[in-house]
């Protein structure tokens, strides 16, 4: 009786030892894998918030620009109206609102897929603050376009200078956003670069 246990723990004991390895090896690849995963979310995330950059960084000169001219032209001595109280040289400044749309899909990937929680605290905490901020901006926008595209477009002095006005109000708004998303862009994307994770 004896030798048949001591027979069946020799047995035993290779099985548990191929089974503990197997639970050590499955652990060590699907670490890689994680350690893969967040990697390529955090590459793909800093690639997303580089080109919204980009996309800020253009559109924020021309929101100046329209914001100076719009300026100018909303104070009532700085237009001329000709006999039929047309504006004389409409401002040729307005190239559009070129309202742009800013981009999150790579930081939703990782909220859906969980990866995002493989992130150190700090580093989800600053995503969740620049992304909401973003939203923030996509919908002021939005509702820019919104308020905008009800404007009055005649050659009328008045319609001008009100255009000009809301112009000069919005784009006020606008350049101090993205003033601040331009810092906290760069700020973030510090963060995810600076550590090992």
């Amino acid at each position: 009786m004896k030798k048949k246990l001591g027979d069946i723990f020799i047995q035993i004991i290779p099985v548990m030892i191929g089974v503990y390895l197997g639970f050590l090896v499955t652990d060590w690849a699907d670490g890689n894998k994680r350690n893969s995963q967040m990697k390529s979310l955090v590459d793909n995330i800093v690639l997303e918030i580089e080109n919204n950059l980009q996309k800020v960084k253009y559109v924020n000169e021309y929101h100046k620009t329209l914001l100076d001219s719009s300026q100018f032209y909303s104070n009532p001595q700085n237009t001329t109206v000709i006999g039929n109280g047309k504006l004389q040289g409409k401002p040729s400044f307005f190239k559009g609102t070129q309202i742009i749309n800013l981009t999150s899909s790579a930081y939703n990937t990782g909220i859906q897929t969980g990866i995002i929680n493989e992130l150190p605290i700090e580093k989800i905490q600053a995503l969740n603050q620049l992304y909401t901020f973003q939203e923030t901006y996509n919908e002021y926008g939005k509702m820019l376009m919104t308020s905008f595209i009800n404007k009055d477009f005649s050659s009328d002095k008045m319609d001008i200078q009100n255009i000009a006005s809301f112009l000069s109000i919005t784009m006020s708004d606008i350049v101090v956003q993205e003033e601040l998303l331009i810092e906290n862009f760069k700020k973030v994307e510090a963060t995810l670069k600076g550590n090992e994770f």
